[in-house]
Order: C-alpha cells, then structure tokens, then sequence
C-alpha cells in the first residue's frame, strides 16, 4: 500500500478540515506497456510524469516551460524518463471521470475547435462531414483508435505511482510535491473549455461505461487504496 500526504503541512486545509490525502497506486503487474511518460525537475523536485490527454496535462506543459499548444512529439525528446524508481522524487499520474473526460474531449476539439486538426480528420473519416453531435462522438471514441480517446488506464506503465492525482485536485496535490511557488501554473485550468451544455444520453453513458471499464476499475483501485489510508 502506498500512502502519501503533503509534505510540509498538517494535513490541515486553510479552514481548519482534515485534507484527504493522496494516494498512489501500484501498477507493477500491469500486463500492458502503457504509453508516454515524461521526467522534469520542479520546485527541486524530479518528477516522472504520464502523460494523459485531457487530464491537465497543459498544465504540465507549461511547468516544463513549453507552450501549452505544442506538440507531445516535440517535448518527449527533451523531457524522456527511465523506468528506474530511485531517480524521482515522485512518480505521478492524473485521472478523472471517464465521462467528464469525453465531454471535455468533445468540447475542446470539436465544439470550439482548438487544436482539433488530427482528430477532427479521423472523425469526418468515420462520420463524413457536417456537425457531430455527442452520441456520434461517444461512437467514434470507442470504435476508432484515436490516441486522445485512450483509456486513462491504457497510458499507465507496469511501475509504482507515488501519487494517483484526480483532476480536481491537481493543484493541491502539486503544491504538496513541489511546493506552493512551483505549483503555480497548477493554479488554475489552462486550455480550459467553453462550458457548452452537452446533452448526455443513456445510450452514450453506457457505451462509455463499457469501453471504459478498465478506467472504472481503476478509479475503484484508487478510492478503494484510500480508504484504506
């Protein structure tokens, strides 16, 4: 079991309640080879980092000092990492909700249309051309191999993660590895979405709920680790 809290505090939050720590998750037996990781120093810390596509990693992006709009294929060579535990302070991950995730997907490439080029191409492939509404969208996610559309899950690697960050919580979290100072660009979302309202179908719901039940096995993973802390 991995517990992990925030250094350098009481565990208190500024109201005086008891702040939920985070916990991490051991992912060693995993059968998959998982996908991008990056390694960076901030706020004296060396951190390795997966990369995951819709889980603030603009955020990330900008604390590494590039553009939150670049390319993951022109930062990977400048920021590679090594499978090997004892060269990082912590070993990170972020996650969310499978279905806030395809919306905010939804939203960000399709309804506003930024940086959209390479998925919206496969999609008008699978969809033809014109307006795609979100059940075609949920469609497209699962049946086409889309590397924005990967589970959460997919991205992780066999390795022990020292902290197993939900979205809503990023800020909070760095500011616990890295300090209050480094975390600021944690602060707030970045390349954050319009707030469209987004009508979510039954249909829709379920089929994400089946594509993405490994995602769902492993939020269970983590809330059930930190019950246990």
């Amino acid at each position: 079991m991995l517990r992990r809290f925030f250094e350098g505090d009481s565990g208190l939050a500024a109201d005086g309640a008891v702040r939920e720590p985070i916990p991490g998750l051991d992912n060693r037996r995993a059968a998959g080879r998982g996908q991008t990781h990056l390694a960076f120093e901030l706020g004296g810390k060396r951190i390795r980092y997966a990369y995951i596509r819709k889980n603030g990693c603009s955020a990330f992006k900008t604390a590494m000092g590039f553009a939150h709009d670049v390319r993951i294929g022109l930062i990977q060579p400048h920021q590679r990492c090594s499978l090997l535990r004892r060269r990082y302070d912590a070993t990170i991950f972020v996650w969310r909700d499978p279905v806030e995730r395809i919306v905010s997907l939804y939203r960000n490439k399709i309804i506003d249309d930024v940086n959209g080029e390479d998925i919206q191409r496969r999609l008008r492939a699978f969809a033809g051309t014109g307006r795609v509404d979100f059940d075609t969208f949920v469609d497209f996610c699962c049946r086409v191999g889309d590397p924005h559309c990967l589970p959460q899950a997919a991205h992780l690697k066999p390795l022990r993660y020292t902290h197993a960050i939900p979205l809503a919580r990023l800020h909070e979290a760095m500011i616990g590895i890295v300090g209050t100072q480094a975390a600021v660009p944690f602060a707030r979302p970045i390349n954050a979405s319009r707030h469209t309202p987004i009508a979510i179908s039954d249909v829709s719901r379920d089929r994400i709920r089946h594509h993405y039940a490994q995602d769902y096995r492993l939020i269970d993973q983590i809330r059930g680790n930190l019950a246990r802390m």
